[in-house]
């Protein structure tokens, strides 16, 4: 079979995910890559054939206004360069990141959901951010998600599955849950790092829904407990509601308030004993928890969405209410104090989850392309 993936920008996690399923099916079937120029072909395998196809365009939303301008309108402009898929003639065109207005319009106008089997894996179902992102995410990108006619929806977990069929009132036999695979790719960026006593990490792009406002709450009861705790802080956002109180912990706080580098997120879990992620709420499955497995980290994280799929409570870490500092200042405190109990966490987390393999990933993508291939010949 011939696989043809698009990734339609060279930023945030779309790119890994994109490029570890992309390598991993590349090992049985053909694989093209249909990417922006500004693409790490560095992810990729030499089994993988990458066409770079539309311009570069950078978005946040964190700086949503500053996400437009004419390079970014020639950008999108470019997506107009998707009929060269005619010519790539794929059994299978997979979506693996969220629909872009551009992908959608002229995916739609060339005709190639009617031509060719359309696959979209979609991460989540409802946003996690605030009320403006929420109506972009949710009605704006949703109406052009909604136009294309998807021959498959794959998702990654039961409670996205159900949520989909529900509320959002799609058929449940077009949905098909694959889990997340784990972020094996980070591991190759590993230093010579070793983790650091009563270190944990906030990581991850910084978002209100990611309640990092928990996790300062609870720094000064940790530290009762604690008082060498070192509490890294990594991720694009804007923090500076918090600058008074980590300037008077500054001995504590590490901060990396900028874009990580694959290089620099290796050695960031490699150093932190636990991973703190003490979320409002979640729809689909974090990356986050998927690099804490590459690196067998327990995690402390709240019980929402579908976090507890991973973080199994006293297992593989804790979870925690939402919301609740007291809380998550005790299971963190918990969890630093007890080395023996990480390490059977960190033994649990590589036995529960070797399945989680990407080669096992594949071959579930690889049993769906079949049937879809079969019913389109």
């Amino acid at each position: 079979m011939r696989i043809l993936y698009i990734l339609p920008y060279d930023w945030g996690a779309m790119p890994q995910y994109t490029a570890e399923i992309a390598n991993a099916v590349s090992n049985y079937e053909e694989v093209i890559v249909l990417g922006s120029v500004g693409v790490n072909t560095a992810y990729f395998s030499n089994n993988v054939k990458v066409i770079k196809c539309f311009d570069s365009f950078s978005f946040s939303m964190n700086n949503f206004r500053k996400s437009f301008s004419l390079s970014t309108i020639k950008a999108l402009l470019s997506f107009k360069d998707l009929k060269i898929i005619n010519e790539i003639n794929p059994d299978i065109i997979h979506l693996t990141t969220p629909v872009i207005p551009p992908l959608s319009i002229y995916i739609s106008y060339f005709g190639l959901d009617k031509k060719y089997p359309l696959i979209y894996t979609k991460h989540g179902v409802f946003s996690n951010s605030g009320f403006k992102e929420k109506i972009l995410e949710e009605y704006i990108l949703g109406y052009f998600e909604k136009i294309l006619k998807f021959s498959k929806i794959v998702v990654h977990t039961n409670k996205d599955k159900e949520e989909l069929v529900d509320i959002k009132k799609y058929n449940e036999k077009n949905i098909v849950i694959i889990p997340h695979g784990i972020y094996t790719f980070f591991r190759k960026f590993e230093a010579n790092s070793l983790e650091e006593q009563n270190c944990i990490l906030f990581f991850g792009n910084i978002r209100e829904y990611k309640g990092l406002r928990y996790l300062i709450e609870a720094v000064p009861f940790i530290l009762s407990e604690i008082p060498d705790l070192k509490v890294i802080i990594a991720g694009e956002g804007d923090i500076s509601e918090f600058s008074s109180v980590i300037e008077k912990y500054k001995n504590v706080y590490e901060i990396h308030n900028e874009f990580v580098s694959d290089e620099k997120v290796a050695e960031l879990f490699q150093r932190s004993s636990t991973i703190v992620m003490p979320y409002t709420k979640m729809s689909g499955q974090s990356g986050i928890l998927n690099v804490a497995l590459a690196f067998n980290k327990p995690m402390v994280a709240s019980d929402v969405g579908s976090i507890k799929d991973v973080v199994v409570n006293g297992v593989t870490g804790f979870l925690v209410p939402p919301n609740d500092t007291h809380a998550l200042a005790r299971a963190t405190i918990t969890i630093l104090k007890n080395s023996q109990l990480r390490q059977e966490m960190e033994i649990n987390l590589k036995e529960k989850y070797k399945n989680l393999s990407w080669d096992n990933i594949a071959k579930k993508h690889i049993e769906l392309y079949s049937t879809m291939r079969t019913k389109s010949r």
